[in-house]
């Protein structure tokens, strides 16, 4: 059996080229070198490569070995590499998977070709991919914003050396505020506006908003909350809205100690009800009640933001909003194409997908606590 299988040999030639670990004019090293290299079958191999070649990222001569693809010619007739980079949180995520396939459909019918990598919510890894986007000339960049404390000025550079490469730029889900970037984002106000409602309907007052940073969509979710508090005639109390900081976005090596501050929060602030800002927060939420010995939605009830993705890991069916990703990514490319091909009268700074809501079990009557 193969140590990598064709999906990874694939993947991850793709990440060398992008990186620019390869110029147009050099020779790719050979089926059977790449084959002892990832200690694979040459068969293997030649599937992985015969796939990229399809896909227009690489080229075949039968007697001069395997090249990058030179590239397409655009619809204005300027020379283009026909290449868009998209960087996604995860490509083993279910829902950003989702939002490629949906990048990758439109730029199917403008003849481009999409490289997508994951950066995990790394910014180290984020630079690495942007410099890498730079040396391979690709026309244009689809990414989120990533926000770790105290690297600000740092996305700002970054940002900035696309601009000056003449790479253009569209943020996907989030985006900078003071930014004049082009995004697409689901409707954060209105989705968290009607999950509150659903909770006021329920009886409950004491909702505690809780999130880990001040992205874009957290404030917008925040803004809802508010807003459905207000137009029910009640007043929300500012020490519901709360902010635990992490030192990175994807906070999985601070799980346990950012469940237990969470679990501290809820035990202090008596809420009945809890609203997390994403999957992986209402993950360290469910932790918080467990070791609280507070059940769900007897007890708390419990709403989220991203649930498919959290239900799909816990087997559980927690109300919340499911992000209309493959929609985002589509508008987003859309979006991209229009600059790319110099349609700049047709892109908007900020376009927003409609999101859905999954009903879920996990909210009950409130309970006095």
């Amino acid at each position: 059996m193969s140590s990598y299988p064709y999906t990874r040999i694939k993947e991850d030639i793709k990440r060398r080229i992008m990186e620019g670990e390869w110029l147009r004019e050099m020779k790719l090293p050979s089926s059977r070198d790449f084959a002892e290299s990832y200690k694979s079958s040459v068969n293997t191999v030649e599937k992985a490569i015969k796939e990229l070649c399809t896909e227009g990222l690489l080229k075949r001569d039968n007697r001069r070995g395997t090249f990058i693809e030179n590239g397409v010619v655009s619809p204005l007739g300027q020379s283009r590499t026909g290449l868009v980079a998209a960087s996604v949180v995860g490509i083993e995520n279910p829902l950003w998977a989702t939002a490629l396939r949906g990048i990758e459909d439109v730029l199917h019918l403008h003849g481009f070709h999409l490289l997508s990598y994951s950066d995990d919510r790394n910014l180290d890894k984020l630079e690495s991919l942007i410099k890498g986007a730079v040396a391979k000339r690709v026309d244009g960049v689809i990414l989120s914003p990533i926000f770790d404390k105290g690297h600000l000025e740092r996305n700002e550079r970054l940002y900035e050396l696309l601009k000056s490469n003449g790479i253009k730029i569209i943020f996907l889900d989030r985006h900078m505020y003071h930014s004049d970037i082009p995004y697409v984002t689901s409707d954060n106000v209105s989705g968290a506006y009607n999950l509150t409602k659903m909770l006021i309907d329920r009886g409950h007052r004491r909702i505690m908003f809780i999130r880990n940073s001040n992205l874009s969509t957290f404030h917008e979710r925040l803004l809802g909350v508010k807003q459905a508090f207000l137009d029910s005639a009640i007043s929300f109390d500012d020490e519901l809205d709360v902010l635990i900081p992490t030192e990175f976005e994807d906070f999985e090596e601070e799980f346990e100690a950012y469940s237990a501050r969470v679990a501290a929060k809820i035990k202090e602030l008596n809420c009945t009800a809890v609203f997390s800002a994403n999957d992986q927060i209402a993950e360290s939420v469910i932790a918080a009640l467990n070791n609280l010995g507070i059940r769900f939605p007897e007890d708390v009830s419990l709403v989220t933001y991203d649930a498919w993705n959290l239900n799909r890991k816990l087997k559980l069916d927690v109300t919340g909003v499911n992000q209309p990703f493959y929609d985002m990514g589509r508008t987003a490319a859309i979006q991209l194409m229009n600059l790319i091909e110099g349609k700049d009268h047709l892109s908007v700074l900020g376009q927003i997908c409609r999101a859905e809501i999954n009903p879920g079990n996990s909210i009950g009557v409130a309970k006095t606590r």
